[in-house]
């Protein structure tokens, strides 16, 4: 199975970048080395969205997004696992945006393959709508329990 670990972000936008910090991390996780020697596995950073992301994701079997997550009161660092399935199919906040089951089905439309197993790490975050460089103090000390998490999940879809 070829298997995408896709962080989003916008590092200019506080702890919005945390999707992106994670995957610097996870560059030298041993457990992503040991398991990048029997999986097809690749780690990408990205602050695009929508349709733009389509190039990114296609041609994978296994995506697992790390993003930030909107909430009413969010919980720094506090994690969600989502499964593809659980998402929404709503359009998004204007037409050049396309959620992730929309870019699927439109790529499957297209005759590009797809993902079939999507998860997504969505992180909750106080700060992601104020203009600031680097994440928050307490954004940076989740980050160990995030990249656990990632290593968790993928261990657990790949064995």
């Amino acid at each position: 199975m070829k298997t995408l670990v896709l962080g989003l972000g916008n590092e200019l936008y506080g702890d919005d970048g945390v999707g992106i910090e994670v995957i610097h991390e996870l560059h030298n996780d041993p457990v992503i080395k040991k398991l990048s020697q029997h999986h097809s596995l690749e780690l990408k950073a990205s602050n695009l969205t929508g349709l733009k992301l389509l190039d990114l994701i296609a041609d994978f079997d296994v995506l697992l997004i790390i993003d930030t997550i909107k909430s009413d009161q969010p919980t720094t660092g506090k994690i969600r696992l989502l499964d593809g399935s659980e998402l929404r199919h709503i359009p998004g906040p204007s037409p050049h945006y396309v959620s992730i089951p929309q870019m699927i089905e439109l790529g499957h439309q297209i005759g590009l393959k797809m993902p079939w197993i999507v998860k997504i790490i969505a992180v909750e975050a106080k700060n992601i709508y104020q203009l600031g460089e680097g994440l928050t103090p307490e954004m940076k000390t989740s980050i160990p329990h995030i990249v656990r998490s990632v290593t968790q999940i993928l261990e657990e879809v790949l064995s």
